[in-house]
């Protein structure tokens, strides 16, 4: 069993957390960072049972579904979710999107029917911190996204296991409000601030490795 599980979120892959796997590594952690499933047939179902089980399951945005689904079947030591989506059992990501007022968004898809991020929204809602030629490379790294993992409800039960939230200040891809009103309404135990955007892997990956290590030590 790994130390570390690290799950990307949509239109990720597991290319986002090379720098802050390598900080982790180094510090003598073994780090798991996997692709999810992107079929256009894939449910929220099947990209959990991709996932290996660790003692330190970490998801970001979309993965923390995942890690929430993961840690039901595979209890870890400790569940970080890093500007994530913060589910109770019965919820989908569409639904907790919904919690606060917000414009709708609606994607493009691909022939297949995934849904495809274009690069000024990537740029915009999860690259801003990074200069123009680590933008370009990232939004080069993007994959399409079903359909199934944001759409799916998990339908738990919820883990008894120590939870902590990364609270990012600078997200535009989940706003702050968001993220406070997903906390209201499913409590966790250690709540941690930062001044980051929504990709702290790519723009403070030391930072981020930092405070993963001293979580999971």
């Amino acid at each position: 069993m790994d130390d570390i599980l690290l799950i990307h979120g949509a239109w990720h892959g597991g290319w986002c957390w090379d720098a802050t796997a390598a900080a982790l590594r180094a510090r003598g952690w073994r780090v798991a960072c996997p692709d999810l499933p992107n079929a256009a047939d894939t449910t929220l179902a099947q990209a959990v049972a991709a996932l290996p089980p660790a003692r330190v399951i970490l998801g970001h945005s979309m993965g923390g579904i995942l890690a929430e689904a993961l840690a039901s079947r595979h209890p870890p030591c400790a569940l970080i979710h890093l500007c994530s989506y913060l589910p109770l059992p019965g919820d989908s990501l569409a639904a907790l999107d919904r919690l606060i007022p917000a414009p709708p968004r609606a994607w493009p898809r691909d022939p297949e029917g995934r849904l495809i991020l274009p690069p000024d929204a990537a740029r915009a809602l999860m690259l801003h911190g990074l200069s123009d030629a680590q933008a370009m490379q990232a939004i080069a790294s993007l994959r399409p996204q079903p359909v199934g993992p944001l759409r799916d409800r998990w339908p738990g039960p919820r883990a008894a296991v120590a939870r902590h939230y990364v609270l990012c200040g600078q997200d535009r891809a989940i706003a702050p409000a968001l993220q406070r009103a997903m906390l209201a309404r499913a409590p966790v135990q250690h709540l941690h601030e930062a001044d980051w955007d929504h990709s702290p892997f790519l723009t403070d990956p030391q930072g981020l490795a930092d405070l993963v290590d001293r979580i999971a030590r």
